[in-house]
């Protein structure tokens, strides 16, 4: 996984295209499951408010699940991003 913005000491000679690819991916479809949770439409009836910790755990099983419809159901969205990098990162 690609270190957190504010890790200063990240070296990125060890990531490949297809690498980055996946986590921008991942990344994006995350942030829609998450966004989703807020939404009324996708409001469970439950009488009792989430508390953070539900709210932490879901955000991450939404992180975790999005890495793995990545890995196997996006990879042509994938390929598609690592072929429009082309030789533009070398």
């Amino acid at each position: 996984m690609v270190d957190p913005v504010y890790n200063l000491n990240i070296s990125y000679k060890n990531y490949d295209e297809k690498t980055v690819a996946e986590e921008f991916v991942s990344n994006i479809f995350k942030d829609i499951l998450n966004s989703s949770e807020d939404n009324p439409l996708f409001e469970e009836g439950t009488l009792l408010k989430k508390s953070n910790t539900e709210k932490w755990f879901k955000e991450m099983i939404n992180a975790e699940y999005s890495k793995s419809i990545t890995k196997h159901s996006l990879k042509p969205l994938v390929n598609t991003l690592v072929k429009s990098f082309g030789n533009n990162i070398r």
